[in-house]
């Protein structure tokens, strides 16, 4: 719902930081209006209105007021806290992670139904904990994806042969894999990871379901080696796209 004024939408809480002595600066991402920044007005005092709707990862309902340069925050209903999330250290980091992967790769006011619902249906799963780590990299496949930076598995990314069944090494700066005849053509990379043969099986198939644009519903079953592997390969992957060292990182490295 829009007016000239003011608008409601459903979002979920990325991140917040202070802004001034009394306020908070609220990422939020919405299902219609993609991330949008609003300032919640004295969130910081004591029994303020938004001191519990705008914790991290709440799912909200909210009415948001336009500004010239900043809008804010009018209103703020909790209609999910994953409080099974918020009490368990390590789903709140993966959790966290997810948040910070949105902000880091969703530009503001840009609405992308796919990411909001990706998101949300990985913090269901975390909340239920129901496959927790594929649904983790589940997440962040589609993520990589939406944002228009999915790599090339299936072939040599400088000659375009079609690459063997085996371990390879992906370097993120040309964003795929050389062939043994072209092992040497990058010589100055140094962002390279080892992927395994099973992993790379694995991303080959996501890949061919992109390209295919057909809906998919995850449901395949990753080892315990596989998604290790996985897990490596995204957070090299990942970090290097973001340009930036995730502040999330840290406390799921500590925790897991």
């Amino acid at each position: 719902m829009v007016s000239n004024k003011t608008y409601v939408t459903e979002g979920l809480i990325l991140n917040h930081r202070d802004f001034g002595e009394t306020d908070l600066l609220v990422t939020l991402f919405t299902k219609s209006f993609g991330k949008v920044p609003v300032v919640a007005r004295r969130a910081k005092m004591p029994n303020s209105k938004f001191s519990s709707g705008v914790q991290l990862l709440n799912k909200v309902k909210v009415s948001i007021g336009r500004g010239r340069n900043l809008d804010h925050l009018n209103e703020c209903e909790i209609i999910d806290s994953f409080q099974t999330i918020k009490s368990n250290l390590t789903l709140l980091s993966k959790g966290l992670f997810s948040s910070e992967l949105v902000v880091n790769f969703i530009q503001d006011r840009t609405p992308n139904f796919q990411v909001f619902n990706a998101l949300e249906q990985n913090l269901n799963n975390l909340e239920t904990q129901k496959n927790i780590d594929q649904s983790m990299i589940w997440f962040q496949l589609q993520l990589i994806n939406v944002s228009g930076v999915f790599p090339e598995f299936m072939v040599c990314i400088n000659c375009n042969e079609n690459l063997k069944r085996k371990d390879h090494v992906f370097y993120s700066e040309i964003g795929g894999i050389n062939c043994d005849n072209c092992i040497n053509v990058n010589a100055d990379l140094y962002h390279g990871v080892t992927i395994l043969e099973d992993s790379l099986g694995f991303l080959r198939h996501i890949q061919r379901v992109i390209r295919s644009s057909k809906p998919y519903f995850f449901d395949k079953y990753l080892d315990d080696k596989t998604l290790n592997d996985l897990n490596k390969f995204l957070r090299i992957y990942l970090t290097y796209t973001a340009e930036r060292q995730m502040k999330s990182i840290k406390f799921l490295d500590l925790v897991n």
